[in-house]
């Protein structure tokens, strides 16, 4: 059997690739992440929005850094499923963004294969929120010799003090991770000629905010944080 991780890019259907369509509609079955026992899936929400005719089903992924809790629950969950797939060829994830960035297929995929090591992985890429976000802002994300970090705000500060002080370009993926920490790691790493804070980037609702506001707090887990140099 093969999983599928399908990157339906950060919200907006127009940015679907033909691929990961197709991928979806032929495969044997298309499970869908979403973040709570009964919440919604922006993922699949895509799909429907692209006029996808297949069913999907819910597959819940625990927001816990715990990692042995979220992959009991994940492995409970694949074997509640075992009478979709168990003669299946194909199972698709549809995951926001890139596929192979940040994605929760890879939780899914290494927890299954551990059950089932004859699982085949493929990807298909997706628009990441960050390339949009650059879009968005007006920005070429990195020219020339520039380096580019992208960077999880749910890392350790130190260490993504380290790498930003080393960067001329960075994207930071959940900035709300880093509470009242993230203005001061901005300004410790500093200085940057632009900052600009996109949230729910390709969603209903993107909007942004730069200059000094773009490094305040956040509670907003869907939003991305680019620094730039200046040039």
């Amino acid at each position: 059997m093969i999983l599928y991780g399908v990157g339906v890019g950060p919200g907006d259907p127009d940015m679907v690739t033909m691929g990961a369509f197709r991928a979806l509609e032929e495969a044997d079955v298309i499970l869908v992440p979403v973040s709570s026992e009964d919440g919604k899936s922006v993922a699949g929400d895509i799909y429907s929005r692209l006029g996808g005719r297949k069913e999907t089903h819910p597959l819940w992924f625990p927001m816990t850094g715990n990692a042995v809790k979220r992959d009991a629950e994940i492995l409970r969950q694949i074997s509640g499923y075992e009478r979709l797939w168990r003669n299946a060829r194909s199972v698709a994830l549809p995951v926001i963004g890139d596929s192979a960035l940040y994605a929760t297929a890879a939780y899914l995929y290494f927890v299954w294969r551990g059950v089932s090591p004859g699982l085949e992985l493929k990807l298909l890429p997706g628009i990441s929120a960050h390339s949009l976000a650059s879009c968005a802002a007006g920005e070429f994300m990195a020219l020339g010799g520039e380096r580019l970090a992208i960077l999880p705000g749910s890392a350790e500060a130190s260490k993504l003090g380290e790498t930003m002080r080393a960067s001329d370009c960075v994207a930071l993926y959940k900035p709300s991770a880093l509470g009242l920490a993230l203005p001061g790691l901005v300004e410790a790493t500093g200085p940057w000629g632009k900052a600009v804070r996109v949230h729910r980037a390709g969603l209903p609702g993107q909007y942004s905010v730069s200059g000094r506001d773009a490094s305040e707090p956040t509670e907003d887990y869907l939003s991305v944080l680019l620094l730039w140099r200046n040039r």
